[in-house]
């Protein structure tokens, strides 16, 4: 008896580890009852659900005793803003930022469009004017035909610009390949893409003067993005994008970005997202570019 106790106790702390991890979750049976324990994912799959129940221990339920899941609607809406102050020593400083994510998704295709602006102005002592910090954004539009459950078509285009640069204040890239899902399950997405793209920059004070500046050039893509729903009340999208210009040997254009948003009502509709984007483009000048912002936003879908 005394060697089992070791044993049992490390099973307790096991369990106990698990079920702090789990996820608490309400799952509704096709009979009209409803279950409330902590999800192990772990041990779930697509036909079961493995539920740790308060009073029952462990159970397993089969996906045909529970309630159907309401289909997904296929527009899918979201809008946040935020703003930003600052007053030290008399050096005034203010801005703002907006951003939308929208999406529509038909049967095997779906069309995905992001918009992004970001303005920030600042007065030091002394100085009558205002100055421009930042005045930049981004947008994309990329549609995905499903070739299976884990293969996929796409097609994209993303606008860039970046008021304040010397060289390259506009940026465009236009591709077209394949996705994979390399990770696809209930709260967690990794699909990477690649495949053959254009590219080209304008603007600023300094592209009369540079050689490749207003020139179209032919390139290669390559994307990864995680997309995660840590819990209930959060999630995250982390997002790298990779273009190879085929000028002066490869020059690199990558785009990293991530976005942490929490539901801080735990309803799926109002939360504050915390976004951050680092840009490197070997053709634009300056060529390093970060941002960050925190916002507060509502889904509408």
């Amino acid at each position: 008896m005394l060697r089992r106790i070791p044993i049992m106790a490390a099973g307790l702390v096991l369990l106990g580890d698990e079920a702090t991890l789990a996820e608490q979750v309400t799952l509704k049976l096709s009979n009209g009852d409803t279950l409330h324990g902590k999800l192990i994912p772990s041990e779930s799959t697509d036909t079961t659900t493995v539920l740790l129940h308060p009073v029952l221990g462990r159970l397993n339920i089969p996906k045909t005793a529970l309630m159907p899941e309401p289909k997904p609607k296929p527009w899918k809406l979201s809008l946040s803003a935020g703003v930003t102050g600052s007053n030290t020593d008399n050096d005034l400083s203010a801005g703002g930022t907006v951003q939308i994510d929208s999406s529509y998704t038909e049967g095997a295709d779906k069309v995905v469009l992001k918009g992004r602006a970001q303005y920030e102005v600042s007065r030091d002592e002394g100085e009558s004017g205002n100055t421009t910090d930042t005045n930049e954004g981004d947008g994309e539009l990329r549609y995905i035909r499903s070739l299976n459950s884990r293969l996929n078509a796409y097609a994209a285009a993303n606008f860039n610009y970046d008021a304040l640069n010397t060289t390259g204040t506009d940026l465009f890239v236009s591709s077209i390949g394949i996705g994979y899902d390399l990770i696809k399950d209930k709260n967690k997405r990794l699909t990477v893409s690649i495949g053959p793209s254009i590219q080209k920059i304008w603007g600023g004070d300094g592209c009369n003067a540079d050689p490749v500046c207003g020139q179209t050039f032919a390139a290669s893509s390559a994307r990864a993005e995680l997309e995660w729903k840590t819990s209930s009340s959060s999630s995250i999208t982390v997002t790298n994008t990779y273009t190879g210009a085929y000028v002066n040997g490869i020059s690199t254009n990558n785009i990293f970005s991530i976005a942490l948003k929490i539901f801080p009502l735990n309803n799926q509709r109002l939360f504050t997202s915390l976004n951050g984007q680092t840009i490197y483009s070997e053709l634009r000048s300056p060529k390093v570019n970060n941002s960050i912002s925190m916002q507060v936003g509502v889904k509408l879908d």
